[in-house]
C-alpha cells in the first residue's frame, strides 16, 4: 500500500505543488504522462477556470519513505476530470490509483490516460471503464529553427520586455472568441494569474501599432520537452500567419535555452499544417457510478 496525501488548504500554490511540479518535470517529459506536461498544471492553477474549493480531492502518493511516486490530479471546471499520473509502473499503485478516483468521484469517473499506459489502461477497462474517444499529443522537433514570415507592419515583443497586461488579455479575450472586454478578475484570480510572470513560461506576441494580435505561450524549465498553451489569434488578424509566426517564434526561443521538441494537446488541423507530428495518444476513460 502506498501512503496518500491529499492536497492541502485548497489553496494554488502551496508547497505541495512545488512538489508536483517539480515531480512532473521528472515524470512527464516524455512517454505514458506526457499529456500532463508541468506546464499544462501551472497553466491550470493559474486559470481563473479553476475551482480552488475542488483542489483538495488532488491527491500524492508516496511510498513508506515519502518518496513522491504518484499524483491523481482533479482537472476542476474541465470536462477531462482527472489523471492518474506515476513515474513507476507498480501494479499496486495503479490500482490504489484509480480505487481512489472512483471513490472520491461521487458522479460520473472520468480519467484521462494515455494508450502507452498499458497497464494502466488494462486496468481501467477491467473495472468497467470504457474509452469514448481519444485525442492525440502532437509533437515538432527543434533540433533546428524553425523559419516563418512575420507579416509587413507586425513584430515581436523582445525576450525580456515588459508585458502590457491588458493587452494579453485583450488578445487571449477576443482570440477564444469572447466578445466585448474582459471582466475584471476577482482579487483571488488577479493574484493567481501573477504566476504567469515567471520566466519559464514564454510569452510571444505579434504586435501591431502597440496592439496584440497574436499569442503563443511556451512553458519551458530544462529537460527535452517544451509544452504549447495557448495560442490564439484575434479575428481581424487571421488569415495573415499571425499563429504559425507566434508558435515558431515561441519555440525557437525554447530551443534556444535547451528544449529538444514542443508538444501540444489537440487534433486541430492547424497543428498539423506546422508540420506537428503524434507523439501519443489519449483516451479518455470513462465509468458511470450507477
Amino acid at each position: 500500500m502506498y501512503l496518500i496525501e491529499n492536497y492541502k488548504d485548497n489553496f494554488r500554490f502551496n508547497r505541495q505543488y512545488e512538489e508536483i511540479s517539480k515531480f512532473l518535470q521528472i515524470a512527464a517529459d516524455t512517454g505514458y504522462n506526457e499529456h500532463f506536461h508541468w506546464g499544462r498544471f501551472d497553466w491550470g492553477m493559474a486559470h481563473s477556470y479553476l475551482d480552488v474549493e475542488m483542489l483538495s480531492r488532488n491527491a500524492l502518493f508516496r511510498k513508506e519513505n515519502g518518496e513522491l511516486v504518484g499524483a491523481a490530479m482533479y482537472d476542476t471546471s474541465f470536462d477531462d476530470r482527472w489523471y492518474i499520473l506515476h513515474s513507476i509502473s507498480d501494479e499496486n499503485l495503479l490500482r490504489q490509483m484509480m480505487e481512489y478516483v472512483i471513490r472520491t468521484d461521487t458522479h460520473t469517473a472520468t480519467i484521462k490516460a494515455n494508450l502507452s499506459d498499458t497497464m494502466l489502461c488494462e486496468l481501467l477497462e477491467n473495472a468497467g471503464f470504457e474509452n469514448q474517444y481519444s485525442q492525440s499529443v502532437l509533437e515538432i522537433n527543434l533540433s533546428h529553427n524553425l523559419s516563418f514570415q512575420l507579416p509587413q507592419g507586425f513584430y515581436f515583443n523582445a525576450p525580456d520586455s515588459k508585458i502590457d497586461t491588458w493587452q494579453w488579455r485583450l488578445a487571449i479575450h477576443h482570440g477564444f472568441d469572447h466578445e466585448g472586454i474582459p471582466q475584471e478578475p476577482s482579487a483571488e484570480v488577479a493574484e493567481a494569474e501573477k504566476h504567469l510572470e515567471i520566466p519559464e513560461y514564454i510569452k510571444v506576441f505579434a504586435i501591431r501599432d502597440r496592439e496584440y494580435a497574436a499569442h503563443c505561450g511556451v512553458w519551458y524549465n530544462g529537460g527535452n520537452t517544451a509544452y504549447i498553451e495557448p495560442v490564439a489569434t484575434v479575428p481581424e488578424h487571421r488569415g495573415k500567419g499571425l499563429g504559425k509566426a507566434v508558435v515558431y517564434e515561441a519555440v525557437n526561443r525554447a530551443k534556444e535555452q535547451g528544449a529538444k521538441r514542443a508538444i501540444v494537446l489537440s487534433d486541430q488541423d492547424f497543428y498539423k499544417r506546422l508540420v506537428m507530428i503524434k507523439s501519443s495518444e489519449v483516451g479518455t476513460w470513462v465509468k458511470n457510478s450507477k
